[in-house]
């Protein structure tokens, strides 16, 4: 008659013992995690896909806080221009109110505000950033401080920091016009302010009557504001576009990463139903092979004699 050994019966019930333990430790962990596997050694033949998905996932959140910081960018700049705008359409009705009721007095001090207010508008930030400054955004693009420092430079482009547009990166393999420069910005706003300040110079202070000169000059300047400021919503009107641009790179962005993280769930997300049953089942079967092991380990031949 076959005889089986006490011992190799033992070890098969120890093994169905560790077997249903480690089944329900498993369990737990998915319980706690709502995942598969803590490893990518538990997710099996999926481990490309979901590597994939999460590579995904983390390319296209960079690009949508990229996104974010190029909007909060291109917003800081259209207010900026905005303002600049404004001053510019401020010295324009001056220039329109001296020569129709003949009173210059406010031209200078005018002058003065609105030069301030623009070179104020030219070094704003954004971040620690200054949204002027193009590729060198660290760098303040105009050293002019005052209406002064404007009418005494030889040459009124040497107070911008000569740099090129940036490009805002906004999405994989796509980028958006980061603004205009500071010099592209006021380098013809800067030589019209030159030459009204200095205009008294040569045509007399500004006050009461204008003359014949006078007139003919504030003429010609009113015309040249009319070419700024044309420039300038030129400038407000690609700054639109590009902020256009971002907010739909930013919506793909967020699609891509909604996607992705629908991929990456279906792979390695659980049933959570699904593992309370099955642990329920491996708690019973522990106990089973707890028992089983236990009257094992108690036999004896005397339990026959």
């Amino acid at each position: 008659m076959t005889r089986i050994s006490d011992l190799g019966f033992q070890q098969i019930l120890l093994n169905s013992f560790q077997r249903a333990q480690g089944s329900a430790q498993l369990r737990q962990i998915q319980l706690s995690t709502g995942k598969v596997s803590d490893r990518y050694s538990g997710v099996g033949v999926a481990t490309g896909q979901l590597l994939s998905a999460e590579g995904v996932i983390e390319r296209v959140s960079a690009y949508e806080k990229a996104a974010g910081v190029a909007a909060s960018r291109l917003q800081t700049q259209e207010a900026a221009l905005t303002t600049i705008a404004d001053s510019v359409a401020r010295l324009r009705e001056r220039f329109v109110v001296a020569m129709s009721t003949g009173s210059a007095e406010l031209i200078a001090p005018e002058l003065a505000s609105e030069a301030q207010r623009i070179i104020a508008a030219l070094s704003t930030e954004s971040g620690g950033v200054y949204v002027f400054g193009g590729v060198n955004g660290t760098v303040p693009p105009t050293t002019a401080q005052s209406i002064a420092d404007i009418a005494a430079a030889p040459n009124t482009d040497a107070l911008f920091v000569d740099a090129a547009r940036q490009r805002l990166a906004v999405e994989e393999g796509t980028t958006v016009d980061g603004g205009a420069t500071a010099r592209e910005i006021a380098s013809g706003l800067y030589r019209t302010l030159q030459e009204i300040a200095n205009a008294p110079q040569a045509l007399g202070a500004f006050s009461g009557q204008l003359t014949n000169a006078q007139s003919a000059f504030l003429t010609q300047k009113i015309a040249d504001l009319d070419q700024i400021s044309a420039r300038l919503y030129e400038e407000l009107g690609l700054n639109g576009l590009a902020q256009g641009q971002t907010e739909d790179a930013r919506v793909r962005n967020v699609q891509r990463r909604d996607l992705a993280e629908i991929v990456a769930s279906e792979i390695e997300d659980v049933d959570l139903a699904e593992v309370v049953a099955r642990l329920n089942q491996d708690r019973i079967a522990i106990e089973a092979a707890a028992q089983a092991l236990k009257q094992a380990s108690e036999l004896s031949l005397l339990n026959f004699l």
